[in-house]
């Protein structure tokens, strides 16, 4: 008996090893390198649904708190209101970054103005994702010229690769209500 345990256990002992060298081999096979690896491209970002306009609810107020806004009013924008920026993101890496930049076309303050350059970085937890949407709404002082600025958006990814998309936008006095 004492030596039919021996082989038993000499047995599972032997299939055990089997088992562990079969595994490491696997896992050997499984982890090494090529120099393909090095070569994988990642894609830059693509923006689409890259949209700018006045910030406003159904009926017509500002509201720059509500994400449900209706912008039928795409490409232009009353001074001294909120200025919708949306755009979707697709990116095969975690975007790093957002930048959002706006700036006047050969705009001349008068007497009372003053010249508008808005630049900001984004880098909340909510864009630093996958395919992140975009959406932030920008005061837009009062006080500056009328005219066309130029918006534009830059999203980097986390590999370093950059998409900028670009639009114009006409900011205009609030028109009189009759």
């Amino acid at each position: 008996m004492f030596n039919m345990n021996r082989t038993t256990n000499y047995t599972a002992k032997k299939t055990l090893f089997k088992s562990l060298l079969l595994f490491a081999l696997a896992a050997f096979v499984l982890q090494s390198c090529s120099d393909d690896d090095d070569d994988v491209v990642v894609g830059a970002p693509v923006i689409s649904n890259f949209e700018v306009g006045g910030a406003y609810d159904e009926h017509g107020d500002e509201d720059l708190e509500n994400d449900d806004h209706d912008h039928g009013d795409e490409g232009v924008v009353h001074k001294g209101e909120g200025m919708h920026v949306g755009a979707d993101i697709l990116a095969q890496v975690r975007v790093s970054s957002i930048t959002l930049e706006i700036h006047g076309h050969d705009l001349v303050a008068a007497s009372g103005q003053v010249e508008w350059d808005f630049e900001q970085v984004y880098a909340d937890p909510k864009y630093l994702v996958l395919n992140p949407e975009f959406h932030e709404d920008i005061m837009v002082p009062a006080n500056i010229p009328s005219g066309e600025y130029h918006v534009k958006l830059t999203v980097t990814d986390e590999a370093g690769n950059s998409t900028v998309a670009e639009v114009d936008v006409d900011i205009v006095d609030e028109e009189e209500t009759v």
